[in-house]
C-alpha cells in the first residue's frame, strides 16, 4: 500500500474561476483579455450587470481593426478607395451584426440558453473586436502583396482566405460564451453563426467594390448578384488579362463591366 501511494500521480490543483475585469479595465486590458483570456471576459460579460461601457470599448476596438484592414484594401488601389474601402469594411459588419442580432437572441433561447439581450449585445461585440483583431494581424501580409502583385484575383483571393478564418475562429467566442452555460445545446448557435458567415459575405458582394476600380458617383452598386456568383463571376479567365491595379486606374476603356470586377 505503501509503494502504491509513493507512485501514484499527485492529484491536479482545483481549477481557480476566471476573474472578471474590473469596470474601468482600459480598452488595451480588454484587447489583451480578449487575446490570451477569453474565459477573464466571459466571466465579465457573464457577472456583471453593466455591460454598456465594456460593449462601447469593445466596438472601439472593432472600429479601429476594421479601419485599418480597410485601408490596407484599399492601398492596392489608391486613390479614393482608400477611404471608400475601409468605410464600406467597417459599414458592412456593423450591418450584418445588427441584422442577425435579433436571430441570435431566438437561436440562443432554443439552445437552452439564458443569456439577456445586453449580455448578447456584450457577447457580440467581443466577437467583432475578436475579428478585427485577427484581421489586424493578417494586415502586414496583405499589404505586401497589395504593393507588390497587380493580380486582383489572386489578391482578391487572399482577403476572401484571411476573412473565412477571421470569422471561423472570431465566432468561436460566442460559441465559448455559450458553452459557459450548463445544459446549452451547441446545434442552434453553429446554425446562427454559418448564417451570420454568409450574411457578412453577402454584405461584402452588396458594397462592392471593396478592392479594384472605385468611382465616386457609384459608391453602391444596384445590381444584385450573390456572394458565390460575384466569386466565380470574378475570377473568371476573361477578366484576367486586365484585372490589375494600373488598367484599374488609369484606363477608361477597360470598364469590363465595373460593376463585376471586384471583390
Amino acid at each position: 500500500t505503501a509503494n502504491q501511494n509513493k507512485t501514484s500521480p499527485p492529484e491536479d490543483p482545483p481549477k481557480k474561476d476566471p476573474t472578471p475585469l474590473k469596470p474601468s479595465a482600459s480598452i488595451g486590458a480588454i484587447f489583451e483579455c480578449l487575446l490570451k483570456d477569453p474565459a477573464s471576459l466571459i466571466a465579465t460579460i457573464r457577472k456583471h450587470n453593466n455591460h454598456r461601457s465594456l460593449t462601447l470599448k469593445l466596438l472601439g476596438l472593432t472600429t479601429i481593426g476594421f479601419l485599418i484592414f480597410g485601408i490596407t484594401l484599399g492601398s492596392f488601389s489608391f486613390g479614393h478607395q482608400l477611404w471608400a474601402a475601409p468605410t464600406k469594411t467597417l459599414l458592412g459588419i456593423i450591418i450584418a451584426a445588427a441584422i442577425c442580432l435579433p436571430s441570435l437572441y431566438i437561436f440562443a433561447a432554443l439552445g437552452g440558453a439564458t443569456f439577456t439581450l445586453s449580455e448578447l449585445l456584450a457577447g457580440l461585440s467581443a466577437t467583432l473586436a475578436l475579428i478585427a483583431a485577427l484581421l489586424l494581424g493578417f494586415t502586414p501580409v496583405l499589404w505586401v502583396f497589395s504593393q507588390s502583385t497587380n493580380s486582383l484575383p489572386f489578391f482578391g483571393f487572399l482577403v476572401i482566405v484571411t476573412w473565412i478564418i477571421a470569422l471561423c475562429f472570431g465566432t468561436g467566442f460566442l460559441s465559448n460564451l455559450n458553452s459557459n452555460q450548463p445544459n446549452t445545446k451547441k446545434a442552434p448557435l453553429n446554425i446562427w453563426i454559418t448564417i451570420f458567415i454568409i450574411v457578412c459575405f453577402q454584405m461584402a458582394t452588396s458594397l462592392r467594390p471593396i478592392i479594384g476600380k472605385f468611382e465616386p458617383q457609384k459608391f453602391l452598386t444596384s445590381k444584385k448578384m450573390f456572394f458565390l456568383e460575384h466569386w466565380f463571376d470574378s475570377f473568371k479567365p476573361k477578366y484576367n488579362p486586365k484585372f490589375s491595379r494600373e488598367s484599374s486606374n488609369n484606363d477608361p476603356e477597360t470598364d469590363y463591366d465595373k460593376e463585376d470586377e471586384s471583390s
